[in-house]
């Protein structure tokens, strides 16, 4: 007998479905180029401060070994008290890897009380075989029918009610003696559904619409979260971890030379590239003493998404101890990309500004595995799906610095929330207008 009263089985599987082309909602999904995790059910619920104990104490036969295989943890973990949130050890989960050369690979995942015994290959493939292609999944809103509407809209802050924010947050930094460097500020909007929300259908709109990002579907209190998320915030694959923040924004142009002006305007913009500094420096100096090599870019690259463009610096380095992606994650989040510098002092300004907490909004989402492997990025460009399934809380924000324009901010917040509501029900963008 385990400590935990489970065992698992990892199994390859020589063949299956793609990604997003199940017919059923999962009840955990994590997809990004190149990786697929989804899960059925729930083994296990387990508090993030404890999982990488517990996974590590779930006895697994793993014949395909490769981070994300073996018995996995899952969820998405509130943006304050992080650690003290639930991950979710499924099921089933399968798993599909797609190599730089093109090479796929499948397998699957059982977990189950450790006085049973585990289904074989052939029984395994038909469970998540069966679950990708209808089974129920324990989602929410997944019934028939075509796209649905958006019936009302209500929000706590306004676009202009979001500039005066931004101008209070601006006249402190600018105030002598004030500590506040950056401090990033969100809004809320709750759309009214005329009916339940086509879940797998909107993953994969979502998928159609960002390729590039991670799309996500995690169960939380009172709900369903679910996004297309631009920013990794850490992964850690063996001895090698990774970081992308993101920070400096502009909206992209609707022609393909407004298009390049807008980059270039991002590109040649001192307030943006000193805002992206903050958060660059601010994980670099969290990780260094993690890693025996750590490689920071001097200056940020351009990272396009449908709607926006970012500033981006993807930081690459080598452990130089075990250390598991969640105690990673614990040290650098929140970092200056979703709240500020320094720290304190901008959570207690999100605090005192804000008048809806964020919840799930910014926090990380993810997975990890019994070895300490697993990638985890920040919740953003996404929304909370009410549990019964009609109604959708969006969050966006803006990094300020002392030069912020409060107009500018608050339209980079009306078109990150644009564009998250228009993925959720099309044409729905209409209503923030």
């Amino acid at each position: 007998m385990s400590a935990t009263g489970l065992h698992a089985r990892t199994v390859p599987l020589e063949y299956g479905p793609d990604a997003l082309e199940f017919d059923g909602s999962p009840t955990v999904l994590f997809d990004r180029p190149g990786l697929t995790l989804v899960g059925w059910g729930t083994a296990l619920l387990v508090q993030a401060a404890e999982a990488a104990a517990v996974l590590a104490a779930i006895p697994c036969d793993d014949t395909v070994g490769r981070p994300g295989s073996g018995v996995l943890a899952l969820g998405a973990l509130p943006f304050l008290d992080t650690m003290a949130g639930h991950l979710i050890v499924p099921r089933f989960t399968m798993g599909i890897a797609r190599d730089p050369d093109g090479t796929t690979h499948r397998w699957a995942t059982a977990v189950g009380p450790d006085d049973l015994d585990l289904p074989g290959t052939d029984e395994l493939f038909d469970a998540v075989i069966w679950q990708y292609g209808g089974g129920d999944g324990g989602g929410a809103g997944d019934e028939g029918g075509g796209d649905v509407g958006v019936t009302g809209l209500t929000t706590t802050t306004t676009s202009e009610g979001y500039q005066e924010l931004v101008a209070r947050a601006v006249a402190d930094m600018q105030t002598p003696g004030s500590e506040l460097r950056k401090v990033v500020l969100a809004r809320s909007v709750t759309a009214e559904l005329s009916g339940p929300l086509p879940l797998s259908r909107v993953l994969r709109r979502m998928r159609s619409h960002e390729p590039n990002c991670t799309i996500f579907s995690m169960p939380v209190p009172e709900g369903t979260f679910i996004g297309a998320t631009p920013e990794l915030l850490v992964a850690r694959h063996d001895q090698h971890v990774s970081c992308h923040p993101l920070a400096g924004t502009m909206a992209r142009g609707e022609t393909a030379r407004s298009d390049a002006d807008a980059q270039g305007r991002l590109a040649g913009s001192v307030k943006d590239h000193d805002e992206h500094r903050f958060v660059v420096d601010d994980i670099a100096a969290l990780l260094a003493p993690y890693c025996r090599t750590l490689s920071v870019p001097a200056e940020p690259s351009l990272v396009a998404f449908r709607s926006v463009v970012h500033l981006g610096t993807r930081i690459e380095g080598e452990l130089s101890r075990p250390t598991s992606v969640l105690a990673l994650l614990e040290r650098l989040h929140p970092t200056p990309a979703v709240g500020g510098t320094p720290r304190a002092v901008a959570l207690a300004t999100i605090e005192d500004l804000e008048p809806v907490r964020r919840d799930y909004w910014a926090g990380p989402v993810g997975w990890v595995d019994a070895a300490g492997n697993g990638e985890w990025n920040i919740g953003i460009r996404s929304a909370r799906l009410h549990a019964e399934g009609t109604a959708v809380t969006l969050h966006a924000g803006a990094g300020i610095v002392a030069d912020s324009v409060p107009v500018a901010e608050a339209l980079e917040t009306d078109i990150k929330l644009a564009t998250v509501l228009e993925s959720l029900v099309p044409g729905g963008s209409e209503h923030l207008r």
